[in-house]
């Protein structure tokens, strides 16, 4: 179960920006009957102090505008994998193995598609594959399964916190507005930046539920096209 480690305050100085007050303002200020001077302030969270120096997996939950992106910035910068258009998904790894172990960590078993060059692949094959090659010790992923549909998210997450957990990878940061998949990480601490609390990482109150859920999602493979996982 869930419980409260610490609760989070907001810094003291606020984010601020900026916006020319044009004809488009004025009209909506007219339309909403409500009145904006130009400038927009957030104060953001601080971050939490009683969270460990190591650890497998923290997550950062929150709805939009709640201050997620802006916090996750505390544990490191994002990194943008480099692409090259002549070369296969597969040929990005530092080799076969750590890609076939990354690619499968992250619930892209689609095996022609390791075989296509990154430009090709669908969106939500573009989002596993770029989170593949983020996926090491003090990675920093936002947006996590922002834009694949909720049972791969699931799977995915299944199969990312076992690598994680498996391996020697530790303090991996991720960031999401979606609360369904946390359960599914198992991560150590969660940040809800709703509520402004540190939590323990909660896990699935019945572990059999976790088990029948990867029977049902699971894909019978054919020779070269899916992976089971």
């Amino acid at each position: 179960m869930e419980r409260v480690i610490e609760k989070l305050v907001r810094e003291l100085e606020p984010l601020i920006s900026s916006v020319v007050r044009d004809e488009f303002i004025v009209a909506t200020e007219t339309a909403f009957d409500c009145i904006f001077d130009g400038t927009s302030k957030f104060y953001p969270w601080k971050t939490p102090t009683n969270i460990p120096k190591k650890f497998k997996i923290g997550v950062i939950v929150g709805s939009s505008g709640s201050g997620k992106s802006t916090l996750i910035k505390n544990f490191g910068k994002e990194e943008q994998p480099i692409w090259d258009s002549s070369k296969s998904v597969i040929s990005h790894f530092e080799s076969p193995e750590d890609g076939i172990n990354k690619l499968s960590s992250v619930g892209f078993n689609s095996i022609p598609s390791w075989y296509k060059p990154y430009h090709v692949l669908s969106n939500g094959e573009k989002f596993r594959a770029d989170l593949a090659r983020k996926l090491k010790s003090n990675a920093v992923i936002d947006e996590y399964t922002s834009v694949v549909d909720r049972t791969v998210a699931k799977a995915a997450s299944v199969a990312l916190s076992r690598f994680v957990k498996n391996n020697d990878v530790e303090n991996v940061v991720l960031c999401t507005c979606h609360r369904d998949i946390v359960d599914w990480l198992e991560p150590d601490w969660v940040i809800d930046t709703d509520t402004g609390e540190l939590l323990d990482g909660f896990f699935l109150s019945d572990p059999k539920s976790l088990l029948k859920y990867i029977e049902q999602t699971m894909v019978v493979g054919e020779c070269l096209k899916t992976i089971i996982i």
